[in-house]
């Protein structure tokens, strides 16, 4: 059961992010500061930041749910998208660095045109929105559970929290909580991992494996094998088109150089690689000490998202349990206050500079952002609570299905647009509408029926089946159809304007620019110095939660958490010390614009 040191150990936690905030406030000079850190962040906290930013909370709820109801085929959604990486490695990273702009959208206006930058900003906006709230959700699910408390206050609090730290420290604010939560989730979820695998009645890794239910490491128990293949190709081609959009140039247009545009994306491989199979061991083994988790969570309409929780609350000693919810709720908020700085950077460089205010200082734009950082996060509260009120699906098929019906169509001519670049103006839109069309149409006239009976299937398609193969079917029709549109369009590049086309040779000859690096001493020691301190400080009190009356194995969890993060942080910080030496005084040169840097 949560104790008081956990209540404790998580009001700590929320007022050290909100401290976050505060520390990088005076870091954010201009627009270029508050939406991309200047283009100033190293390698391994971009790194840190996309790899946590690709899970959330969604990892110990949505899919922790799926896990529990269908085993280990889940992995395949996180280990699909290393395809999608090992490309952003080889090759996307580097185009994305040298688009030179702040805002995923200005590239998009680059390459396509005001029309197209105006059609993104309206359509995907609200979608940035939408899914920040979906993640709160996620997150409010685990905390609702553990609390036993109403669901909207949770989410209250949540986008409360998550609104003031994107308000007070934009970007750099961001990252840096990013950082510190990258730490503190992998080393908690290694803790509860181990702590359920030495309970006796589970017998470690090879006890687990034989008391699990055998379809939950048999896959074709759960489904047809060719259900199985359409799903996992539905899910690579998710994974690469979010990979490889221009939307995804966001955290890649915040690093130095194009040398740590490509060694950030060795983080999210190597975590993709490790992390699930640390994650997934507890809702494994909440199919033995839970069986009936809808008895145990009436509160919960989707009682098996509970799985991971209700696993964690019985191995972890006290306080152990306050560590986990903050690194859940940290997950959360990474991709909460991402996606709202995000969503208000959009707003702010491609509406209303453009479009309001055409002459507008940046001094101007950056008070335009705070104030929007407010408004948006009200939105995405919102948005959280009426996805509560109103949602069927788990969160697992929720966010699939959306993928496939919205997010797919738009991030095609994305994803196309940065490997193809002859095509007219409006080609980026028009796939974007015919693809969604078609999305619309599919969905609406494929019927599971029809496919088992031309593959001559005799006995009648599961709920989970059906679903399935629709995802599939509807993710592929509209991919092809999108595809064949966008080349289709080509055609038509040589009759565009000479405008257009000295537009997209632009946007061509900054893709084969190198970016070098522009980050000054300065800068570099400010970062180092104040995250480094900020990693001392929360791994300082997470070694003093070895004060709470444990047993050895509880206060060395402690040891382990917090010696971590308090050795990451002295690293940090005698950097800084040893930069700061050099008697190098540079500064970022802010007097160049985000085109050439």
């Amino acid at each position: 059961m949560i104790s008081l040191y956990d209540y404790f150990i998580i009001g700590f936690y929320l007022l050290f992010m909100l401290a976050i905030g505060v520390v990088f406030r005076r870091m954010s000079k201009n627009t270029s500061d508050y939406f991309r850190a200047g283009g100033a962040m190293p390698w391994w906290i971009t790194g840190a930041s996309t790899w946590i930013y690709s899970f959330s909370a969604w990892t110990f709820t949505g899919a922790a749910g799926k896990v529990y109801e269908t085993g280990t085929l889940v992995l395949l959604v996180y280990y699909t998208s290393l395809l999608g990486l090992v490309v952003v490695f080889g090759y996307t990273c580097l185009k994305f660095r040298r688009m030179r702009v702040v805002t995923w959208v200005e590239a998009v206006r680059l390459r396509f045109g005001p029309m197209t930058e105006q059609f993104y900003t309206w359509c995907r906006l609200p979608l940035l929105l939408f899914f920040a709230g979906v993640g709160l959700n996620a997150i409010g699910v685990f905390m609702s559970s553990v609390f036993r408390v109403d669901m909207n206050t949770v989410l209250i609090i949540q986008g409360i929290v998550v609104t003031l730290v994107a308000f007070t420290g934009g970007a750099w604010a961001v990252l840096a909580s990013d950082f510190v939560q990258a730490f503190l989730v992998m080393t908690i979820t290694v803790c509860v991992a181990v702590l359920v695998l030495m309970r006796p009645d589970i017998g470690g890794l090879k006890g687990l494996i034989e008391k699990v239910p055998a379809s939950h490491f048999h896959w074709t128990e759960l489904a047809r094998p060719q259900i199985i293949a359409v799903w996992v190709l539905a899910q690579l081609w998710f994974k690469f088109s979010d990979a490889n959009s221009m939307e995804n140039s966001a955290m890649y247009l915040m690093t130095r150089s194009d040398r740590d545009a490509r060694r950030m994306v060795l983080i999210p491989i190597f975590g993709t690689l490790i992390g699930p199979l640390i994650w997934f061991i507890p809702s494994l083994a909440a199919t033995i000490l839970h069986p009936n988790l809808a008895t145990e969570f009436p509160n919960l309409k989707q009682a098996h998202e509970a799985a991971f929780v209700s696993v964690a609350m019985d191995v972890m000693p006290q306080g152990l349990l306050g560590l986990l919810l903050s690194a859940m709720f940290g997950a959360t908020l990474t991709q909460a206050d991402a996606g709202l700085n995000k969503g208000v950077g959009v707003f702010v460089r491609s509406f209303y500079k453009p479009m309001i205010r055409p002459a507008a200082s940046e001094k101007q734009l950056l008070k335009v952002g705070k104030i929007c950082t407010l408004v948006f996060g009200l939105i995405i509260l919102i948005c959280a609570l009426l996805v509560n009120a109103f949602r069927t699906l788990g969160l697992f098929d929720l966010v699939n299905q959306l993928a496939a019906n919205l997010l797919i169509p738009l991030a095609l001519p994305l994803v196309l647009g940065m490997f193809f670049l002859r095509t007219p103006s409006w080609s980026a839109w028009s796939t974007a509408v015919v693809a969604g069309l078609s999305s619309l149409i599919l969905g609406r006239v494929i019927e599971p029926a029809f496919f088992q009976r031309i593959m001559g299937w005799t006995t009648p398609l599961s709920k989970s089946e059906a679903t399935d193969l629709l995802l599939g079917a509807t993710a592929f029709g509209t991919t092809g159809v999108g595809v064949v549109w966008f080349f289709f369009t080509s055609r038509f590049y040589s009759s565009s304007s000479p405008e257009h086309r000295a537009r997209v040779e632009e946007f061509a000859q900054r893709l084969r620019t190198p970016v070098d690096d522009h980050v000054g001493a300065g800068v570099q020691t400010s970062l180092y110095r104040l995250l480094g301190g900020l990693c001392l400080i929360y791994g300082a009190f997470m070694l003093l939660l070895t004060l709470i009356p444990n047993g050895a194995i509880g206060r060395g969890c402690f040891v382990f958490c917090g010696g971590t993060v308090f050795v990451v942080g002295a690293t940090l910080y005698r950097r800084s010390k040893r930069i700061e030496r050099s008697g190098d005084s540079l500064t970022a040169p802010a007097a160049i614009s985000p085109v050439t840097r």
